[in-house]
This record gives C-alpha cells, sequence and structure tokens, in this order.
C-alpha cells in the first residue's frame, strides 16, 4: 500500500437510496462492476499489469446514503488515470475509447441508478469528479466501429488467469488485450515473449484503428528457424536462389 491511501469512492444518493433499501445481491453486483470497470480501463492504460500488482480493497459501506468507498493500492501510477478516462466519458457523455469490459461494468452501474431513481457520484479522495443521474444512458455508435476478420501479430507478454486473458505487444506503443479459451491461454503461457499471430473477428475504432473487441479462432506459432534450414526447405520447393528469411509459421487448431 502507498504511504498514504488514497480512496476512491461510487456514491448514490436521491430518493431515500440507502443500503438497508437495497438487496445485498445488487450491492455486490455494483461492488464488481466498480471494481471491474476500472480494472478494465487500467489494464487498456497498462496492458502488462498483473493483476496482484494492483488491487482495489472495498472499505466501508455508508448508510445515510449508498456510498461504495474503497482503497486504492498504486493509486496515482494506475487507478487515477483508470478512473480519470471513466468520469471524463461521464462527463463528455462519450465512451467509444472505453475497453468492453468496462461498458458492461458501467452499464451494470447506470441500470441501478434508473431503477432505484436516484443519482450517481464519482470520488476520489473526497473530491467529486463525476456524476450521473437516472437518465443517463451509455450508448455507443457503431458507426464508430469497424468489424472484420483478421490476423493479429505480436508477443506474447501475458496469458492465463481464472478468466482466461491474452496480452500481445504490437509494436513499442501499442498491446492488445482480450479473452481466450483455455486450451489457447494454455499453449500461449509456455510460449511467454515469442511473436505469434492469432486470426479472428476483430472490432476496431474507425479513427485510431484501436482494437476494442477480438474473438480468436486461430493461433499462429512464429518459430525462429536457422538460416540454413531456411534455404534448404525453400531451396527444394523453388528450386532457386531466395531472399532470406528466418521466421516460419505454423497454424495450430
Amino acid at each position: 500500500m502507498e504511504p498514504q491511501a488514497h480512496i476512491i469512492e461510487l456514491k448514490f444518493e436521491g430518493n431515500g437510496i440507502k443500503p438497508s433499501k437495497v438487496k445485498a445481491s445488487e450491492v455486490a453486483e455494483l461492488i464488481m462492476s466498480f471494481e471491474g470497470a476500472i480494472m478494465s480501463v487500467m489494464k487498456q492504460q497498462h496492458a502488462s499489469v498483473s493483476d496482484t500488482e494492483v488491487f482495489i480493497s472495498f472499505e466501508e459501506i455508508k448508510d445515510q446514503s449508498l456510498s461504495l468507498k474503497c482503497l486504492a493500492n498504486k493509486a496515482r501510477e494506475y487507478v487515477f488515470p483508470a478512473l480519470l478516462a471513466i468520469t471524463t466519458s461521464f462527463s463528455n457523455n462519450a465512451y467509444s475509447g472505453l475497453p468492453s469490459g468496462a461498458i458492461e461494468d458501467l452499464k451494470k452501474i447506470t441500470k441501478f441508478a434508473r431503477r432505484h431513481e436516484c443519482d450517481g457520484v464519482w470520488i476520489q479522495d473526497g473530491e467529486r469528479v463525476a456524476s450521473f443521474d437516472k437518465d443517463t444512458e451509455i450508448n455507443i455508435s457503431e458507426q464508430e466501429f469497424l468489424r472484420g476478420d483478421t490476423t493479429i501479430y505480436g508477443q506474447v507478454l501475458k496469458a492465463g488467469g481464472d478468466n482466461p486473458r491474452v496480452t500481445l505487444k504490437i509494436d513499442d506503443d501499442y498491446t492488445v488485450s482480450f479473452d481466450v479459451q483455455r486450451e489457447i491461454a494454455i499453449k500461449l503461457a509456455s510460449n511467454l515473449y515469442k511473436e505469434v499471430g492469432m486470426t479472428g473477428n476483430a472490432r476496431w475504432h474507425r479513427k485510431t484503428y484501436k482494437v476494442v473487441d477480438f474473438r480468436p479462432e486461430r493461433l499462429i506459432f512464429i518459430e525462429q528457424a536457422p538460416l540454413t534450414d531456411t534455404f534448404n526447405q525453400l531451396g527444394k520447393l523453388f528450386g532457386g536462389s531466395l531472399e532470406a528469411t528466418n521466421t516460419k509459421s505454423l497454424y495450430l487448431d
């Protein structure tokens, strides 16, 4: 924990809202959605960060209103920038830059406000930074996105987790993370820091070309091979002089 604990808070107020008037299952879903939204954005901003490095620990619920107060580990480095992205989206009513996982969690939060006809407030270290009400809806125009079949190539930075997820480094400035089947995660976990390709269906932002959703279908291992081996194989295939290459691809269904 940092020397001085930083607190992030999601507070609901108005229409007599308080924990004693809300089902325990609803409160539990709010806590999970609150943490899930921040963690999704944080991983979008810092794809290689581990779940064990940063955590948001629940501290208390206040009964005079429904207030979920949490302590944030590594707040300045990871949590506050993620919270800023979320609160800026609410302030500008523009959510297309957020990852799909965060969008789904935030929809659950705004749905709660709509169901109980109350207002919500995002609070950082006691300061209100953004708000929403029962009429707030998170809508993303599909015209801002493109979808199609593609192949993504990158270096495996991370693979695994309770809900299997993979992070690929596309280049020095761009990483992409997405959910995968357990079988694919197992194969990639044993190939950390190696170059791979994955074919599948992607959804990306029309202007930034950032991938916001990827559904992998097939895994490609790009193996490093000795140049002499490559020359021999290509020579047998084409019977001529070819430019040197030191990679070959192996498709795995």
